[in-house]
């Protein structure tokens, strides 16, 4: 979609993401609430014994998945990348591969003051995301208090769950 008017469009594509308010909660086994129902979802595994969990497994390797959408978006790195759909960004050359990933983009091409903020309550740093702002948390706690995920391997060390798989790739890739 091609738009003249910057405000006039990012105003359109607030009402086309249509972002959830209302708090979904989980029935009775504890006080976990979400915004969005498949992070329900994704929490109510947390509360059913393994046996009874479905997985789906990747076909190429050895990757399990307990939800199919994890199992569908793993598949996309063995696609060739013209055969993936792209969400694409009408401001910039920004391509993604998911929605999600474009809805959280399109943060960036508006005015903080047009968006809700994430402040820390600690220092001046705001965000846009809520998930940035718990990440920046992290630097304002001791280092007794930080959980830390090691490599089994090699002496890799990190408070930032997402970057151990990141780093295991190394291990994988030189053998």
């Amino acid at each position: 979609m091609e738009c003249d008017d910057r405000e006039a469009c990012l105003a359109i594509k607030s009402e086309e993401l249509d972002i959830k308010t209302e708090e979904e909660e989980c029935d009775g086994f504890c006080s976990y609430k979400a915004k969005h129902k498949g992070n329900l979802t994704t929490h109510m595994l947390t509360h059913k014994d393994a046996s009874d969990i479905t997985s789906y497994d990747c076909s190429f390797v050895p990757i399990r998945q307990k939800e199919r959408l994890f199992l569908t978006q793993h598949m996309l790195t063995h696609k060739d990348a013209s055969d993936i759909k792209t969400y694409d960004c009408s401001f910039c050359s920004y391509k993604a591969k998911r929605k999600s990933n474009l809805i959280t983009h399109m943060l960036i091409h508006k005015d903080i003051s047009e968006v809700t903020t994430f402040d820390c309550s600690f220092c001046s740093y705001k965000t846009k995301q809520k998930k940035c702002l718990t990440r920046h948390k992290l630097i304002h706690k001791d280092a007794s208090e930080v959980v830390t995920y090691q490599c089994g391997i090699c002496s890799y060390k990190t408070i930032w769950k997402q970057d151990l798989p990141k780093h295991m790739r190394i291990h994988r890739d030189a053998s």
